[in-house]
């Protein structure tokens, strides 16, 4: 590749008779021509069926919104505090608490309850659908190997591509960020919920069948309660999934905190940051409480009598009758459904509300970042140059330039190389649909870009997970730090460096790498601990080092879970690459903001499918030649946190 770069340079770019010139005109007709039928009098079955699935999201959201309006703000924050409260753990409790005062304190309240509104219908409706899937697959290996690729898909797609899409079906408004999210969230719901009833072991199956159990039985009786807190964990996911694509949603009618973000990031920075802030405050108090619920309500942590349930129920009553008792009184005192204006109060000291005061500080920050002469300013600057003249730059001239036949034969190779020719004929044919739609330039540079990317983000997480699998005191100082970064929504990582790295397509490359950090650690710590000791012990017998140990027989051993942690590290930072777009880093993503933004569609569609034919290839030949859906069913973004099932025998040895 790099001879022909050399030699043919710019001389063969792809070629305009294998490109299908009219595909964006296309997809505008069919959008015209949807649309058309969305709003006949008479549509027939299919678009009724989409009509009337987007009228019930909408009316879910709505539904919700009015129900917290109706709670007011008081009795919105005496019921979530103490539910969690009564089910997670005062801490738990606590954390919420703090959540929703600071939502009222930021000036924020009436854009994060919509944002919980559409975040909750989301998360109602893919557990709806997911858990009963995941379920039956965890019942049915048939099925869940049938199901596999197209959640393999749901979870390769950026979410960024999933929204031109949902805009020509089900046009713009909360219903369609609700069913953009749901696509996106329902994979995790399935994969865990079927990952659950699998764990479930034999032994309690083959007990209840002993004693004459129906299988109907054995699910509700046995599975299913031994299953709790992987399906709890399931609803943790899906959350974080959820409120994840919520808050890129606000592009196509999500209201709330989304909606504040992606309009602020060109006309009130300050107050783009502050949504963002409110985000992650969100993220990490609903991340907190699921947890916690899951561990207190562990079946297998808590063995409860007749009489104990019997109480637990009494406690549930009571704090309901207590929320209710507190709306009550709330409405009856007057409390506003959201927290009132003039609570937002100005000290002393500030002659403004509490909102302007903290918007005062983050633009006082921002337009110190910004400053040329200020010392963060002259070390973001020269790293931002340093990535994009000696690494971005670089790789894009030589995808794009060399001969369009000797990258595509480059890039087969490799992928061969690498994983084998099934995945090999996989990224041939996802490359040259690239160019078939006319996107060969801009998929080329989006790749380059998820190279850089990809190859900072491993090189520092494999480093870091190195470290702290030979130390186990660094891996207990990573956990919270790695915990927090993976509850982040994907558009706050890109909102601070475009201010530290103003340079192009940097933002989105520096927070891809922060974002697929933490998952890349996390499996490469896990691999390096599940080497089996006995290989460890006979490299030290032999007089190996500590190092030759490590470089000679852990990692060659941890191959297969580097491999995973390359392949989650690179679709996590394609999928905030392509939202680079956003703020002016060009390529596919940027032709996808312009799609949503300028009423571009076709472009816009054509664009989003570039995308996931990128993603599909790259995911492809990252897999490997061994990692197989059965050896890592947890496998997915953000799935860090789940560790690889390990059978250990009683020597050791890991089955």
């Amino acid at each position: 590749m790099l001879v022909g770069y050399l030699v043919l340079k710019a001389e063969y770019p792809w070629p305009a008779s294998l490109t299908w010139s009219d595909l964006p005109a296309e997809i505008d007709k069919a959008q015209d021509w949807l649309l058309e039928q969305r709003t006949a009098e008479n549509p027939n079955i299919f678009f009724a069926i989409l009509d009337g699935f987007r009228a019930f999201a909408d009316w879910l959201v709505t539904a919700l919104l009015n129900f917290f309006e109706w709670l007011t703000w008081v009795g919105t924050i005496a019921a979530g505090t103490v539910f969690v409260w009564r089910f997670g753990g005062w801490r738990a409790g606590l954390i919420v608490f703090g959540a929703f005062v600071s939502f009222a304190l930021m000036g924020l309240w009436e854009e994060s309850i919509q944002t919980l509104a559409l975040m909750t219908a989301a998360v109602l409706l893919s557990l709806a659908i997911g858990v009963p899937i995941g379920i039956y697959a965890g019942r049915n290996d048939r099925f869940l190997r049938a199901i596999t690729p197209g959640l393999d898909a749901m979870q390769i797609v950026p979410a960024f591509a999933y929204l031109m899409p949902i805009v020509i079906l089900f046009s713009v408004g909360p219903a369609a960020a609700v069913i953009c999210t749901l696509i996106y969230a329902i994979p995790p719901a399935v994969r865990i919920t079927a990952l659950g009833v699998r764990n479930v072991t034999a032994e309690s199956v083959e007990a209840s069948q002993a004693f004459g159990a129906t299988k109907s039985q054995t699910l509700f009786k046995v599975q299913l309660p031994l299953a709790r807190r992987q399906m709890l964990l399931a609803v943790n996911q899906t959350i974080m999934f959820a409120l994840s694509l919520v808050v890129i949603a606000g592009l196509i009618g999500g209201r709330g905190l989304g909606d504040v973000v992606t309009n602020g990031l060109y006309s009130n920075a300050a107050l783009a940051l502050l949504a963002g802030i409110a985000i992650v405050i969100m993220a990490i108090a609903l991340d907190r409480a699921t947890q916690a619920i899951a561990e207190r309500t562990d079946p297998a942590r808590r063995q409860l009598t007749d009489e104990g349930r019997k109480r637990e129920r009494y406690i549930t009553l009571a704090m309901l009758g207590g929320i209710a008792v507190i709306v009550v009184v709330a409405r009856a005192l007057g409390a506003d459904a959201y927290y009132p204006d003039e609570f937002e109060t100005s000290s002393a000291i500030y002659d403004a509300t509490i909102q302007d005061t903290i918007l005062g500080w983050i633009q006082s920050v921002l337009d110190y970042v910004q400053d040329p002469d200020s010392l963060v300013f002259k070390i973001t600057e020269p790293i931002g140059n340093f990535i994009l003249e000696n690494f971005l730059e670089p790789l894009r001239a030589v995808l794009v330039e060399t001969p369009w036949f000797v990258t595509l034969g480059g890039l087969t190779l490799i992928a061969f190389v690498l994983s084998g020719m099934r995945p090999a004929i996989t990224a041939l044919l996802m490359l040259a649909a690239i160019g078939v739609m006319g996107m060969w330039d801009p998929g080329m540079d989006t790749a380059s870009q998820v190279l850089v990317a990809t190859a900072l983000a491993v090189l520092i997480g494999i480093a870091i997970g190195v470290w702290a699998a030979e130390s186990p005191r660094v891996e207990k100082l990573l956990r919270p730090v790695l915990d927090t970064l993976q509850t982040l929504p994907q558009l706050v990582y890109i909102i601070p460096f475009i201010y530290l790295m103003p340079v192009s397509r940097v933002p989105g490359v520096v927070a891809s790498v922060l974002y697929a950090i933490p998952v890349i650690i996390r499996l490469v710590t896990s691999g390096l601990r599940s080497v089996p000791p006995a290989a460890v012990e006979a490299a030290q017998a032999f007089g190996a080092s500590r190092m030759q140990v490590l470089a000679k027989v852990k990692i060659p051993l941890a191959r297969e879970s580097i491999m995973l942690g390359v392949n989650q590290g690179i679709i996590m930072v394609l999928a905030v690459v392509v939202i680079g777009g956003l703020v002016g880093s060009g390529a596919l993503g940027d032709l996808v903001a312009r799609g949503l933004q300028r009423n571009e569609f076709g472009l816009g569609v054509v664009a989003s499918l570039a995308i996931l034919a990128l993603g599909i290839a790259l995911d492809r030949v990252t897999q490997g030649q061994r990692v197989t859906r059965e050896d890592m069913p947890e496998r997915g973004p953000m799935f860090g946190l789940l560790k690889r099932r390990q059978q250990v025998q009683p020597g050791g040895g890991a089955v």
